[in-house]
C-alpha cells in the first residue's frame, strides 16, 4: 500500500525522475505541482508551464470542482466545459478520461447521483458542514464500512493509497476512513515485522550448516 499526501497534487509523491519530472505552474500565485504522467502533460516545455487552470485565465471563482469544495489544485476541463480534479477523476470509479494520454476532458456523466447525495464525514468532523453536500462522494473500500467521503478531504488526511489491481501493473485507487486506514497499516507493519522476523529464524536455524 502506497499512501498518498504532500508533493504532486495527484499522487502526493515528491519526487521527480528524469523520465517522469515534477512540473511546476508558473501561475500567478499557483502552487500547482504534477509529475508529467499524473497530469498527461504529453511534452514538457523548456520554458514556462501553466496549468489548465492559469492558462484558462477564467476567474477564480468560476473555478471549482464538480466532484468535491476544494478549488485548488490539479484541475482539469469537463466534456460539459467545467472543471474537475485529476485526482477526483481517478478515485471516483465512474468517471473517466475521453483521452488517456492527455487525461482530459474528465467524462462525469456515468458518476450517479446517488454519489452525489452522500455527505462527506471529513467535512462534518472538521466543522464544515455547509460543504459536506457539494460534489460526490466516495465510499470506503472496506467491505461494509458505510463512511462517505470526499477524494480530496481524504487526501489532505493520508488516506488515500494506491493497491494492486487484478491484472499484472494494473494499479487500483483506494481510500479508506481514519478507522479503517489506521487498522490497514497497522496489518502491513505487522506483515512486515512477521516477515522480517521469519527471515531471521530461518537463518538462525539453517546457520549450523555452514
Amino acid at each position: 500500500m502506497k499512501e498518498m499526501v504532500g508533493g504532486c497534487c495527484v499522487c502526493s509523491d515528491e519526487r521527480g525522475w528524469t523520465e517522469n519530472p515534477l512540473v511546476y505552474c508558473d501561475g500567478q500565485g499557483c502552487n500547482v505541482a504534477v509529475h508529467q504522467a499524473c497530469y498527461g502533460i504529453i511534452q514538457v516545455p523548456k520554458g514556462p508551464w501553466y496549468c489548465r487552470k492559469c492558462e484558462s485565465q477564467e476567474r477564480a471563482a468560476r473555478v471549482k470542482c464538480e466532484l468535491c469544495p476544494m478549488k485548488d489544485g490539479a484541475l482539469k476541463r469537463t466534456d460539459s466545459n467545467s472543471w474537475c480534479h485529476v485526482v477526483c477523476a481517478l478515485f471516483i470509479p465512474e468517471a473517466w478520461f475521453a483521452n488517456v494520454q492527455t487525461m482530459e476532458p474528465i467524462v462525469l456523466k456515468d458518476v450517479p447521483q446517488e454519489r452525489f447525495n452522500k455527505v462527506c464525514y471529513i467535512c462534518e468532523e472538521q466543522g464544515r458542514e455547509s460543504k459536506a453536500s457539494t460534489g460526490a462522494c466516495m465510499q470506503c473500500n472496506k467491505n461494509g464500512c458505510k463512511q462517505y467521503f470526499h477524494v480530496t478531504c481524504a487526501q489532505s488526511q493520508g488516506l488515500l493509497c494506491e493497491e494492486a489491481g487484478n491484472y499484472g501493473d494494473n494499479v487500483k485507487y483506494c481510500g479508506y476512513c481514519a478507522y479503517h486506514c489506521k487498522k490497514l497499516v497497522s496489518y502491513h507493519i505487522l506483515i512486515f515485522e512477521i516477515s522480517v522476523h521469519s527471515i531471521a529464524d530461518c537463518y538462525v536455524d539453517i546457520s549450523y550448516l555452514a
